[in-house]
This record gives C-alpha cells, sequence and structure tokens, in this order.
C-alpha cells in the first residue's frame, strides 16, 4: 500500500512567516525554500493513502476543539549541545498548543517520539556549533506576537520540500464567563 510523508505543524502567518525567513535566510537554514516558518506539532510520519480521511478528520476535530493560540516568539536560544538548533521559544498559549498537539498526534498521525514536546520555530537547522552563541547574542531582542487560527497538514514531495495539503481553522470560541 502506497504512503505519504505527513507532518502536522502551525504555519506562521504573514508578515511573520516572511521576517522569519528572513532571520533564516541570515543564519544559512539549509531547509529555508522547502520548509515554511513553522511550529512542528507532529514530526515527519508515513500515512498509508487508504488512511488520508482518518489523518484528514484528526487534524478537523482537533480544530474544532481549539480556539485561537496567541503566542509570542522569541527570543532565540539553543537545543546545543544535544543539536546544533538555533530556534525561538514559545511564550503564551503553550498550555493550548500542548493540548493541541495530544489532540493531533493520533492514529493514523500517531508515531513513536524520541525526546520530549518543546514548542518552537527553528531558524537555523544544523548550524555550526561554533556560530550558535553569535547569533543567539545578536538576535537577543528578537520576539514577535502570533495569532494562529488554523492548523495545517504537510506533505513532503519530491526533492524534500513540504507543502501544506490542507488546514483546518480553528472554530472552539470562547464567550466571556
Amino acid at each position: 500500500m502506497p504512503r505519504r510523508r505527513l507532518g502536522v505543524a502551525l504555519l506562521l502567518p504573514e508578515p511573520s512567516a516572511t521576517e522569519v525567513d528572513g532571520l533564516r535566510r541570515a543564519l544559512g537554514d539549509g531547509t529555508l525554500g522547502r520548509i515554511p516558518a513553522h511550529l512542528t506539532l507532529v514530526p515527519p510520519v508515513n500515512v498509508r493513502d487508504d488512511d488520508m480521511p482518518a489523518a484528514l478528520d484528526v487534524l478537523r476535530q482537533a480544530a474544532a476543539q481549539t480556539g485561537p493560540l496567541d503566542v509570542r516568539l522569541g527570543p532565540p536560544t539553543t537545543f546545543h549541545p544535544v543539536t546544533p538548533v538555533v530556534y525561538l521559544g514559545v511564550d503564551g498559549d503553550v498550555t493550548a498548543i500542548h493540548a493541541l498537539r495530544d489532540r493531533v498526534l493520533r492514529p493514523p498521525l500517531e508515531r513513536r517520539l524520541t525526546r520530549p514536546f518543546v514548542p518552537h520555530v527553528t531558524l537555523a537547522d544544523e548550524i555550526d556549533p561554533v556560530r550558535i552563541p553569535g547569533a543567539v547574542a545578536a538576535l537577543a531582542d528578537y520576539v514577535v506576537d502570533v495569532r494562529f487560527e488554523a492548523v495545517q497538514l504537510l506533505e513532503e514531495a519530491r526533492g524534500r520540500v513540504w507543502r501544506p495539503i490542507a488546514d483546518a481553522t480553528f472554530t472552539r470560541r470562547w464567550l466571556p464567563g
């Protein structure tokens, strides 16, 4: 049975996506142009073609239980020395992001994870470790407020390019108490 390589993410809205891509370009991120600026919820997972309707249902059901997410990205930090990555930390609706992740990390999008979930937006993956302290210091004052209003299903295509193939708008609305 043919399989598709999928992931679930929150894609940064404009103008923040373009701004973050500028930071990625300045840091020499090798995934720029292949992966849009995003916050990963489900890392790459192989899903059988006949499970695609179920994957889309998981996405829609999760979105129906989620309201807009307001976060502050930054300042930059790193996972080094574990991995040579510079990323924007996430503050704000972090509990809601964890809850959304739990709702989308279900079959057929479920996969075994090797590390704890840390919400973040990658600026540079596989960066030369010698450059990390300078990058973090140079961007120390960078923060941006972002509102996510939908979750996206991405698919890896030829050339390891990731493109959104579906999205689900957050529909849960909070009524003043």
